[in-house]
């Protein structure tokens, strides 16, 4: 099979434009990927910056609840030493109590708190106020369950603390004996002096103990669903992590580090960066890589702590979904800018091959209405043939259609008009009439219809035939065509029923004389096969707005008019004027026509 030169050339041309729309959708994607990969790094290292803050918010709202507990009037009365006799006993007591209740409405407000203790810098660190928290709810220590503390060190460190300042300690699991709820879980403390004004020595501390998995999974209900959390300290040692059994190494005598996990997170344990933000593909997520934002969090409180390392991470899988609308978008653009070099590519084709292009115009100017221009009659092969057929067919369509157009003129216009006269119908004086008042509603102004009725008609029908009938309304239907403007519309209802459309709005006065023109025009006789046929005519005025608002409440008082004055007497015009759809008794103003003496009965 051969292969024509235009074919060969449209498949080059629409391969190249495939290619080059291929290439470039997939550069777009690429570059969009990217895009969206590094907005979406951005926005982790945003949300761990933000969470780091909260972090520090929450630690400073502690050190506020230290504060108020640590100035507290009676802190310093249950610290006080040498208050063991008489009333000091009893003021100790209340004291005591009031702190207990303190500390039990910080820890209903805060369920992070395990603990809260009032420590005394005398008798070893004993404990004079405690309150634990426990399964069942809050419980206050007393007695001999109390216990001395002084051998720890965030007694010994805090007691050398000035005034307000804040101790923090390591984060660790908790293995003090009796921390009930507390107790073996991961916690820190926080600590502050209690020193009376102008002391050498702090007379004891304040110190509270964080249930560190209750607070960072608060602070994890915020994070987008799917991040994953990772918290280190200064070394690198794992503190929470989406695997727990990687958590506290340390405390089970085998260190887990979060940079040998995750190697890039090195430069910031070791301080070299402040923040660094890469996507993770070794060791535990070689399989399903993580996009991963660590910082660097100096800890600006007394501490044994240096810094804290603060990470989250995404599913790199979570993140490249996003793409696949854009994807999608993306392969539907190619694939119309496919369409579109194909399009092209046929299209020159079409070009090189003059002889069916010339076809394919003069078939196009057809469809336009214009002349088909020159065609390839004189080819001998199949082009030829077929510019022949399509010449022949041409004429045969042009014909039918000519005739198809006058037919449904033809009928259009016999949908519109009466047949004996011509004149409008019902119909297209109903769709005028509502043009008009649908106009001067809009705009303002008025509308006039004039209902005309011929008297004698039926007497002269019968008496000549409906031949005379017939030509008798073809005569009237000429007088008020010639009595009215081409801008008004005069339309036979049916019968030897008329009515006339006045095309603006006029002064009854102009009204009236329209009407009396028309009944001197229509009474005037008429010559038919010798006789002078004498005709009688009543006219009914019917308006908008005065006399309705719609088509058929007009019409009805023009109708009831024209009967009105039809019952007055032979000729006449009746109005209703607009005291009529006040309820009022209408106004009646009759013009009559008399017949001449020298008329006859028809």
């Amino acid at each position: 099979m051969k292969y024509g030169i235009a074919l060969k050339l449209g498949v080059l041309l629409a391969l190249v434009g495939v290619v080059a729309a291929g290439l470039s959708g997939l550069y777009a994607y690429q570059a969009s990927r990217e895009i969206l990969l590094e907005s979406a790094r951005q926005e982790l290292l945003t949300s761990t910056r933000v969470l780091a803050r909260r972090i520090i918010l929450n630690r400073e709202e502690i050190t506020r609840n230290l504060q108020v507990l640590a100035t507290h009037p009676a802190a310093l009365q249950v610290l006080a030493v040498g208050a063991e006799q008489g009333d000091q006993v009893g003021e100790r007591a209340a004291a005591a109590d009031q702190m207990a209740t303190l500390f039990s409405q910080f820890m209903l407000a805060n369920p992070a708190y395990f603990q809260l203790r009032l420590i005394s810098a005398s008798d070893f660190g004993l404990e004079r106020v405690r309150v634990d928290q426990q399964s069942a709810g809050l419980i206050r220590v007393s007695g001999d369950e109390l216990q001395e503390k002084g051998h720890f060190d965030y007694v010994v460190d805090t007691l050398k603390l000035a005034a307000g300042q804040t101790y923090l300690s390591r984060i660790s699991i908790n293995h003090e004996r009796g921390a009930n709820a507390g107790q073996e879980q991961p916690t820190l403390q926080l600590a502050m002096p209690v020193r009376a004004e102008g002391a050498a020595m702090a007379a004891g501390l304040i110190v509270v103990n964080i249930d560190l998995n209750g607070m960072f999974a608060l602070l994890q209900t915020d994070l987008p669903s799917g991040f994953q959390l990772f918290l280190a300290n200064g070394e690198g040692d794992i503190l929470i992590h989406p695997d727990a059994t990687k958590t506290f190494g340390f405390d089970r005598g085998r260190r887990a580090l979060i940079q040998d996990e995750i190697g890039q997170a090195a430069d910031v344990v070791s301080g070299k960066l402040d923040a660094a933000v890469f996507e993770a593909r070794e060791h535990d997520y070689a399989n399903a890589p993580m996009v991963v934002a660590f910082i660097g969090q100096p800890i600006k409180v007394h501490s044994n702590e240096s810094r804290m390392v603060l990470g989250l991470a995404q599913p790199l899988a979570e993140i490249l979904a996003r793409s696949q609308p854009l994807a999608r978008d993306l392969l539907q653009i190619v694939s119309l800018l496919c369409l579109l070099c194909l399009g092209l590519a046929v299209g020159l084709a079409r070009a090189i091959t003059r002889p069916i292009n010339a076809v394919s115009v003069a078939a196009q100017r057809f469809a336009e209405g214009q002349p088909p221009g020159p065609l390839p009659l004189e080819r001998k092969d199949e082009i030829g043939s077929l510019a022949r057929n399509f010449a022949q067919m041409q004429g045969q369509i042009t014909e039918q259609v000519a005739d198809l157009l006058r037919k449904q003129e033809a009928l259009e216009h016999l949908a519109q008009h009466d047949i004996l006269t011509g004149l409008p119908n019902r119909r297209l004086l109903e769709e005028r009439l509502d043009s008009a008042i649908a106009y001067a509603r809009r705009h303002g102004g008025g509308v006039c219809v004039l209902f005309i009725d011929l008297d004698r008609f039926k007497l002269l029908n019968d008496r000549y035939g409906h031949d005379a009938g017939d030509a008798v309304l073809k005569i009237v239907a000429e007088r008020l065509l010639g009595m009215m403007r081409e801008v008004d519309t005069v339309a036979r209802l049916g019968g030897d029923e008329f009515v006339v459309l006045l095309d603006a709005q006029t002064s009854m006065d102009h009204v009236l004389a329209i009407a009396d023109k028309l009944l001197n025009g229509l009474t005037a006789p008429i010559s038919y096969q010798g006789q002078e046929l004498a005709l009688g005519a009543s006219i009914g005025i019917g308006r908008y707005p005065q006399d309705g608002q719609t088509r058929a409440e007009i019409m009805v008082k023009a109708d009831q008019a024209m009967y009105e004055a039809k019952a007055v007497g032979q000729g006449g015009v009746r109005v209703i004027d607009s005291a009529a759809s006040a309820g009022v008794q209408p106004a009646l103003k009759c013009v009559d026509q008399q017949r001449r003496p020298d008329q006859g009965e028809a």
